[in-house]
């Protein structure tokens, strides 16, 4: 039995947590605190991802990021305490395009990853999901879905498919509220004694000897050794800890990637305005193709103001650029290396990328000029102040909105992304191994090459669940053939 410290109880960790301490003894440090039993906590499980965004304190504080090259930093939101990010997102379960998986199989050379290898993994994870009635659609799901026949799309698509169109979108979330990475599988290994977990116990560095990692380092210099280290703690914490342990990849925080989205407020007739405690406020999609891709347009539909403006808003229309090819940074802020890193997501700076946000934006604009959205909104601005959404017909007007306001969907990958030891942007292998050190591996979003094009919490739970059986594999007394173990068969 190997002693395990796995950093970070979010998303990818919680599930190492589960797996890895069925057959080891696994310590698990958790950088924030445990809301579970907190009112915080009560918040954090409500179905409306509203409650959670309305909890600043589960958040990382601190965290900034420019979204364009050259604009101010603005708040960086990443879940911050047990759950990570998987506590405070909106719950929405995409497995992402079959193309997505085979583009990392083919560029990549990572031949473990191609759609054909994940689906199975995607399939037993699916079970698990639920997807709201259509029956208890909001006023806005209703109009998206209504407004995407209006245009010619199909209705009524099955979102866990690559189909364009509009339909319901399944969630990671059950009749009581969310289900998180921690409620899924931290707790029941908890309640079993299998995992230790520690709380406020954020990692400064990985303790090395040499080229071998023997445990890690905390911040209040407390030393933990172990057999393995596996780091879980994000595409932005966990570079910036491979920075402090000297690992010396050059792709070591490179690779950033996000989706950038765009919003367009809206203030609804009276009888549209109604938000229901406690039950989910985005519940459907408009999936559609641009120009230059398939699938890699989403419009989502949210029930509820994002803040203040005037005149109030009560919705809002998102439009996100779901493939993308622009790449930011994380890196070390000079004058506090163990604070919160400097990031720099460089979205849009690709020409395809900036036409196929126009083309969102522009797709979002004719849904909301069909009759389903006419018949619920009284008029659509753009801003804090209600700048009428025509404005954007003005190049100037479109891209000073771009800049003050695009927005991420919290889905950061690549950091630490997989490929082969040849890759100069590689910084592991196919199996989660740093290269050029031992005893440690990788296993959250940051190993992720290339966003896909969906919601990212379902692809890191997979990506989790794989790399844990292959850790599995190399660890067990007699490995036949664990090059080729990426995979077991666990009922979540």
């Amino acid at each position: 039995m190997a002693r395990i410290i796995i950093v970070g109880a979010g998303s990818a960790g919680c599930v190492a947590a589960a797996r890895l301490s069925e057959e080891h003894e696994v310590v698990l440090l958790e950088a924030g605190p445990d809301w579970q039993g907190t009112a915080t906590g009560a918040r954090l499980a409500s179905a409306n991802w509203m409650d959670a965004m309305v909890s600043p304190e589960a958040f990382d504080p601190g965290l900034t990021a420019t979204r364009l090259s050259g604009d101010a930093p603005r708040q960086y939101h990443r879940g911050r305490g047990v759950g990570g990010s998987s506590s405070v997102n909106a719950m929405l379960a995409l497995p992402g395009l079959p193309r997505d998986y085979d583009r990392w199989a083919e560029h990549y050379g990572l031949d473990d990853w191609s759609w054909d290898a994940v689906a199975p993994t995607f399939e037993r994870l699916a079970r698990d999901l639920v997807a709201t009635p259509a029956d208890d659609y909001t006023p806005m799901d209703r109009a998206l879905v209504d407004a995407a026949g209006a245009l010619g799309l199909a209705t009524g698509v099955n979102t866990l498919t690559p189909d364009d169109g509009g339909g319901t979108l399944w969630r990671n979330a059950d009749a009581l509220g969310r289900r998180s990475s921690a409620e899924v599988y931290l707790r029941p290994a908890l309640d079993r004694g299998a995992v230790e977990l520690r709380t406020e116990a954020r990692v400064d560095r990985l303790l090395r000897e040499g080229d071998a990692v023997v445990g890690v380092v905390l911040l209040d210099g407390t030393q933990l050794r172990a057999d393995q280290v596996v780091l879980a703690a994000g595409a932005i914490e966990t570079p910036a800890i491979l920075l402090r342990s000297g690992c010396d990849r050059p792709g070591v925080g490179k690779g950033l990637q996000d989706h950038p989205a765009a919003s367009i407020l809206l203030a609804l007739r009276p009888e549209a305005r109604a938000v229901r405690a406690g039950q989910p406020c985005i519940n459907a999609v408009v999936r559609t193709s641009s120009s230059i891709e398939d699938g890699d347009i989403h419009v989502l539909p949210m029930q509820g103001a994002l803040a203040e403006t005037s005149p109030a808003h009560h919705a809002v229309v998102m439009a996100a650029v779901m493939t993308v090819t622009s790449t930011g940074e994380v890196r070390l802020n000079p004058e506090d290396p163990t604070g919160p890193p400097v990031i720099a997501e460089r979205m849009l700076t690709t020409d395809r990328d900036r036409q196929v946000m126009r083309e969102a934006v522009d797709v979002a604009r004719r849904l909301l000029g069909t009759a389903p959205f006419q018949e619920i909104v009284e008029e659509a601005f753009i801003d804090a102040t209600g700048t009428h959404v025509s404005a954007l017909d003005d190049p100037a007007t479109y891209d000073a909105w771009l800049t003050s306001s695009i927005g991420d969907y919290f889905h950061a990958v690549g950091t630490a992304r997989m490929g082969r030891a040849d890759d100069p942007g590689a910084v592991v292998d196919q199996r989660g191994r740093v290269h050029g050190l031992a005893g440690v591996r990788v296993l959250d979003c940051s190993v992720i090459p290339e966003v896909p094009a969906a919601n990212t919490h379902l692809p890191v739970v997979m990506v989790a669940e794989r790399l844990s059986a292959a850790l599995l594999a190399d660890l067990a007394p007699n490995p036949a053939d664990s090059e080729g173990a990426t995979d077991r068969v666990h009922s979540v």
